[in-house]
């Protein structure tokens, strides 16, 4: 198996777990938590058709981009081992979770913490991603420890055991 093929399982599990669920997003409404793997999307201009006509017609529009991809959850590769050749392979993904809560009671601390709890909970009731890989502990967190209000941070340690390639010896 390859590292990738667990991330995109991964990334599409993580759709399925978020799906209908919604947070604060920079332009004001709610959100579904989108899902990247490896990294954030490189901003793109916004097309023509969304940006205002007294923009074009000034020259105004250098700065305006995409919308921010707030919720997000990054699902990062870090790095794997195979022991041997008859062991299984250890992947180590990171899960960099970033959101958006503009209130001033500084709580969004608490959707980051309530996302990695739904994700532990769905890997502690089934262990098993798709029948291929299997997680293993520990799993770790972590929240950001600088300001960076509105926008809060957090990440998610989590290792995965893929099946070994088996051994061909065409003399057995």
């Amino acid at each position: 198996m390859v590292a990738t093929f667990l991330q995109d399982e991964l990334a599409e599990e993580l759709r399925k777990i978020f799906k209908g669920y919604s947070l604060k997003s920079p332009d004001g409404g709610m959100d579904k938590i989108h899902v990247f793997r490896q990294l954030l999307p490189m901003p793109e201009p916004a097309g023509q058709e969304e940006i205002p006509p007294e923009l074009l017609e000034n020259g105004l529009v250098n700065g305006i981009t995409s919308p921010d991809p707030y919720p997000y959850i990054i699902v990062r590769i870090d790095d794997g081992e195979i022991e041997n050749t008859s062991s299984a392979q250890m992947v180590n993904i990171n899960l960099l979770i970033g959101i958006y809560e503009p209130d001033y009671d500084k709580q969004g601390h608490k959707d980051v913490l309530n996302i990695i709890a739904k994700i532990y909970e769905r890997f502690a009731k089934v262990p098993v991603l798709n029948g291929k890989y299997t997680i293993q502990y520990p799993v770790t967190w972590a929240l950001q420890e600088e300001e960076s209000y509105p926008y809060y941070f957090g990440g998610m340690g989590m290792a995965f055991e893929i099946a070994s390639i088996v051994r061909e010896d065409r003399y057995a």
